[in-house]
């Protein structure tokens, strides 16, 4: 959830403050620099707003013109009711079958992010998100590795550390690994700058990214309940991008549910709590048979329990970093005002057996 940016800058302040105090004052020492992705085991657990750390490639390019022309692609979308988008369980030994989830870490700020690398186990991949524009080249060297082939780019919404990676990407490596298909809901481009001139900077730079791609490869229209075939496996969108007043670009956020070998994994972006109750009256998200969720904004400050109860998830991916993980704003854990701990201890009220945070580096869950 977000509230004001006036807030957000004060917060990373302390955050800033933290790390001189933790790091002898030397910054570089708190960038991840292992690039081995660790094979995570879950955790289980005993019982405001997002941080934003400006990007610093916020202003890398030249793209109003670009956007300004930008079109939204209209696609015949295959639509199916919630619980029809199944796959078959090929392999009753491991989640993905031959495929794999890999969550990414942050290897270059201490910053908040959402990427997520599916592999499909037939050699395309399905991205989620990406994380900031300084998070690029670490992303991209991640799907090199995995094949190169993307074969469905799925963006929650346009905030900078969901979507400025892929804009990083396409402004500055395109053609070098092969997209068949982008995802995503925004709203009129007049709406965003009504709102806020920082977000409504982000949404024109990665429009203008897109304006450097096959237009044929662009998803602009997708709508609730669309079904995207990605090899073996199947995605579902679960709404469109919801205009809300309150917090407003988190609310915004397009869920996803990706299932592969069976398993189902829904991916919440950065929802926040009238998004969610909105996407509960919208379906019955039980009939999804979740098996692992994202959880929403971060781990804190996101949908509210009643999502995570209609879900039932057995498994909880958390794109959160140590710090907001121990709510620590510089003063030791719990110091700060985030309410990680409540989404824990939803977690734990509903009996969730593994937990996957990228504080720990690189999540690969097979």
């Amino acid at each position: 959830m977000r509230i004001d940016r006036y807030w957000k800058q004060a917060a990373a302040g302390l955050l800033a403050i933290m790390t001189l105090t933790m790091t002898g004052g030397n910054l570089d020492s708190l960038a991840m620099t292992n690039s081995q992705p660790l094979k995570a085991q879950g955790q289980m657990l005993s019982s405001p707003d997002k941080i934003i750390i400006r990007d610093e490639g916020d202003n890398a390019q030249s793209f109003q013109a670009a956007a300004a022309s930008q079109p939204v692609i209209q696609t015949k979308a295959q639509i199916a009711a919630f619980g029809e988008v199944t796959t078959p369980k090929t392999d009753t030994t491991s989640l993905f079958g031959a495929g794999r989830l890999t969550m990414l870490a942050n290897h270059d700020t201490a910053a908040q992010l959402l990427s997520v690398i599916i592999e499909t186990g037939e050699g395309g991949l399905i991205v989620v998100d990406g994380g900031w524009t300084n998070n690029a080249d670490y992303l991209l060297n991640q799907i090199k590795q995995k094949g190169g082939h993307v074969q469905a780019w799925l963006l929650t919404h346009p905030d900078s550390d969901h979507v400025g990676a892929l804009a990083d990407i396409l402004y500055k490596h395109n053609g070098e690994i092969t997209i068949d298909g982008i995802y995503y809901s925004f709203a009129e481009d007049s709406w965003y700058a009504e709102k806020d001139p920082e977000v409504a900077k982000m949404v024109a730079y990665i429009k203008g990214a897109f304006g450097l791609v096959p237009q044929n490869i662009l998803h602009g229209d997708i709508v609730s309940g669309q079904v995207i075939q990605a090899g073996p496996a199947k995605i579902q969108v679960l709404n469109q991008a919801y205009k809300m007043n309150n917090d407003f670009i988190n609310n915004s956020s397009v869920a996803y549910m990706v299932s592969l070998n069976g398993t189902n994994t829904v991916f919440l972006g950065d929802l926040a709590k009238s998004g969610g109750e909105q996407l509960m009256a919208d379906h019955d998200l039980s009939a999804l048979k979740c098996d692992i969720v994202q959880v929403a904004h971060h781990g804190q400050n996101g949908v509210g329990y009643e999502v995570y109860k209609a879900l039932r998830p057995s498994v909880a991916l958390w794109p959160t970093p140590q710090w907001l993980w121990d709510n620590d704003n510089g003063g030791g854990s719990g110091s700060g005002i985030w309410l990680t701990q409540e989404t824990k201890n939803w977690m734990v009220r509903l009996g969730v057996n593994a937990n996957y945070c990228i504080k720990d580096g690189d999540q690969v869950i097979e």
